[in-house]
């Protein structure tokens, strides 16, 4: 039997007022930050139940270029917190601020990412047959990444998000940290979901659409 795809349209995100900040200066007020944005999203105690999803620091740093022309190397903190749990899929957030500033200057990163649509063919139940190529639409945010890794050594936060378990179906985005902020780079969705044909052809295995490349 045939599954159809279920996506999830992560919007730009407001975020409501923060409790008052815990004492600790880390993790905890990260978290709280996080849980006070996503209530009833994000569950606080994932940590405690699942091994392999405790949030995590990463102390990080980029180059900018000063007024006068002197490049300048900023540091910062970057807190990974888990957010939620699913069958296949884990939700994080981050929250972000520079060197000496949190928690007054702390934020819950944004990720810009592509809206787009996708067309199967009329009567197509295998999910195989696209009418034509997917397409952008214009650009959304959210506050949420799908199974994000983070490399320190390149700023970069990537992600592999499934469509469904089998993995045949997704979409993978990558975001580095460049002047303080998390900008999009690269972005690609395989909206084919080959498992559904008994023997799928390699080419059909290896389709995927790039919706967004900035270079490296």
């Amino acid at each position: 039997m045939s599954a159809a795809p279920i996506r999830l349209l992560l919007a730009a995100t407001f975020l409501p007022a923060v409790p008052a900040f815990a004492a600790d200066d880390g993790l905890a007020t990260a978290k709280a930050m996080v849980t006070a944005a996503h209530p009833g999203q994000c569950e606080s105690d994932l940590a405690e139940r699942f091994d392999g999803l405790e949030d995590q620091t990463f102390d990080v740093s980029w180059p900018e270029t000063r007024y006068d022309g002197t490049v300048e190397d900023v540091k910062g903190r970057l807190y990974q917190i888990t957010c939620g749990l699913g069958a296949y899929n884990v939700a994080v957030a981050y929250v972000f601020a520079r060197e000496d500033g949190f928690p007054e200057e702390g934020e819950i990163v944004s990720f810009a990412t592509p809206a787009y649509s996708v067309d199967y063919e009329p009567g197509d139940d295998t999910y195989t047959k696209l009418v034509r190529d997917p397409a952008v639409t214009g650009f959304t945010a959210g506050t949420i990444l799908v199974n994000p890794e983070f490399d320190a050594e390149t700023n970069t936060i990537s992600t592999f998000e499934k469509w469904r378990g089998l993995g045949d179906a997704y979409s993978t985005g990558r975001w580095t940290l460049e002047k303080g902020s998390f900008v999009l780079k690269h972005y690609v969705i395989d909206p084919i979901y080959e498992a559904n044909l008994e023997d799928p052809p390699e080419a059909l295995s290896d389709t995927q659409y790039t919706l967004y490349d900035a270079g490296p």
